[in-house]
């Protein structure tokens, strides 16, 4: 009887690639390399937020696949386990991409002073998300305040210029500003409503307002309440494989990374908000996902681990 084919070349590589740092650091490398090129100016905010908002995620769902390329481990933990890492890959990249990157608005509009208002497409309701954003006066500490009807409840917001100290050199200190000039809101439009209001504008901004609005498919508490899900899937996986918490910590530092991105940036505002969610992310998550593996580990066995036999090269008699 023949000998069955041995592994492709690229089934091996992935195996090993699995099994160790190879892709894991790959993505994180994209991360760093699209932080150090926007330092120039070579690629713009939006790109190196997007960048980093894809890297990361894929960094950590790498990393907790890892154990599926490990020998003795059942079917059912490993399908856990990727599926594990499918949702939060999802659940951690996607909503951060759609706050640097949302794509084109369903409809947007200028507003330059109290009363002007912004067409609602006929037909058009449901859940929506408004990125609202206005550029800031040079000098000074400039702010601009207002408030928009037509949707179900006002929406408020404050688009303002803060500072913060830093430190230059041994003793020497500087102010840095911080422009925050676009902002989301969830929102929900009625049937029935034809125009977007702009019904308070405080201080004078640099030009118009500018109101994106993009559907809202996934409500903010229903994308909390999946997260929290993708975290006990993979602290249950955890605890089922007996990784010790390396599969849920990652998982929770990932999809925090993820909820405070798609909380805080903006188009206009990418690359700190990422930054900033990486190492927030890295605190909170890991707590989160040691928790997790905690509570998992009291309603979960762990499984025992079979031995695999490695396949004979091609050729070889079998004993």
């Amino acid at each position: 009887m023949a000998d069955r084919p041995g592994p492709s070349p690229f089934a091996l590589w992935l195996e090993e690639a699995l099994g160790g740092w190879t892709l894991s650091l790959l993505a994180a490398a994209v991360a760093v390399a699209a932080g150090l090129l926007s330092l120039p100016g070579l690629i713009t905010e939006q790109t190196t937020g997007a960048l980093i908002a894809v890297s990361i995620p894929l960094a950590a769902a790498f990393y907790v696949l890892r154990p599926v390329a490990e020998p003795g481990h059942a079917g059912g933990p490993r399908a856990l386990l990727a599926a594990a890492a499918a949702l939060t890959l999802v659940l951690s990249a996607w909503p951060a991409l759609s706050a640097v990157a949302p794509g084109e608005p369903v409809f947007r509009g200028d507003l330059t002073q109290e009363g002007e208002a912004v067409p609602v497409p006929a037909g058009f309701s449901g859940r929506v998300r408004l990125l609202v954003h206005a550029p800031l006066r040079p000098e000074g500490e400039p702010s601009v305040g207002f408030t928009l009807s037509g949707t179900a409840e006002p929406v408020d917001g404050k688009l303002q210029r803060t500072f913060s100290t830093a430190r230059v050199g041994r003793s020497g200190r500087t102010r840095v500003a911080h422009d925050h000039t676009s902002d989301w809101f969830e929102a929900s439009l009625a049937p029935g409503v034809s125009e977007l209001k702009l019904t308070r504008l405080d201080g004078r901004p640099a030009g118009p307002l500018t109101v994106s609005v993009y559907r809202d498919p996934l409500p903010r508490g229903t994308l909390v309440a999946l997260c929290a899900l993708a975290l006990l899937l993979a602290a249950a996986a955890d605890a089922r494989l007996g990784l010790k918490g390396n599969t849920a910590v990652a998982a929770g530092m990932s999809l925090a990374f993820g909820l405070l991105v798609a909380s805080n940036a903006t188009p206009t505002g990418a690359v700190g908000p990422s930054v900033g969610g990486v190492v927030l992310g890295a605190i909170l998550g890991s707590l989160a996902g040691w928790i997790a593996e905690l509570v998992m580990r009291r309603f979960v066995a762990p499984g025992k681990r079979k031995l695999e036999r490695r396949g004979k090269p091609n050729g070889a008699e079998a004993a």
